[in-house]
């Protein structure tokens, strides 16, 4: 008798333990999935905030480092070249979202990048798209244009329009820094570059960055009133 009361004994610990588990496992797949789906949210929230369009269409591609436009490390020379080696604490990683219309009917769309820590736009840049995906359009019944080459032009006063307006969306503290962009005008009027720097900003000792030398705001705005974006402040934060 008293090993039957034992065996049943450890039958219904392990039974309690089993749903213990079975609890504290389901949690953890479940938070996630939050916390993913919150992440989306605020990354969507801040494009379509940039953009002037609540119902803009998004689809997430990946997270990956922006070297394109932010990379900070130690550097070496090599030949006439150099070598940039990552340091702990200052790899940044962003996620990546493409826009789903095309840009009017060309094989290009806008592609977005928002820092992982903050949710902040860091980029807006002009992607074309890549065979496979031309070729799913084309069997949707969708097709775009290549570039004709041909490059319209417009005034410093309508960029500056378009471009004052994207950075009011974007930057907290516009009104206090609107001043400190620096203008210039590219082939004539086929675009137009505002550029922000804070040069007071400091690196440890010992590293660098590239390709921008200070936290970069920096806007385009094309003769088709397109645009391209850059934000480097998050990214230099510790």
């Amino acid at each position: 008798m008293k090993i039957k009361i034992i065996v049943v004994l450890l039958i219904l610990v392990g039974l309690g333990t089993a749903i213990v588990l079975g609890k504290q496992k389901s949690k953890s797949l479940v938070l996630p999935v939050n916390q993913t789906v919150e992440t989306t949210n605020q990354d969507i929230s801040a494009i379509r905030t940039f953009m002037a369009e609540p119902s803009l269409e998004l689809s997430f591609v990946n997270t990956d480092l922006p070297t394109q436009y932010f990379r900070v490390g130690k550097v070496t020379k090599v030949g006439n070249g150099e070598n940039m080696d990552a340091v702990d604490g200052w790899v940044r990683k962003v996620n990546i979202y493409d826009q789903k219309e095309l840009l009017d009917g060309q094989c290009s769309i806008y592609e977005y990048n928002t820092d992982t820590k903050n949710h902040t736009l860091t980029a807006v840049s002009i992607r074309g798209l890549r065979s496979d995906e031309a070729s799913n359009l084309k069997n949707n019944g969708i097709t775009c244009v290549s570039s004709s080459g041909n490059i319209s032009k417009i005034t410093k006063a309508e960029a500056e329009t378009i471009a004052m307006g994207y950075l009011k969306r974007a930057l907290p503290n516009f009104d206090q820094i609107k001043d400190q962009f620096v203008y210039t005008e590219q082939r004539g009027g086929e675009s137009h570059d505002w550029v922000w720097e804070n040069k007071n900003y400091k690196l440890p000792e010992g590293l660098s960055s590239r390709p921008y030398l200070y936290p970069t705001i920096r806007i385009s705005v094309y003769g088709n009133k397109e645009i391209q974006y850059w934000n480097t402040v998050p990214l230099f934060e510790e």
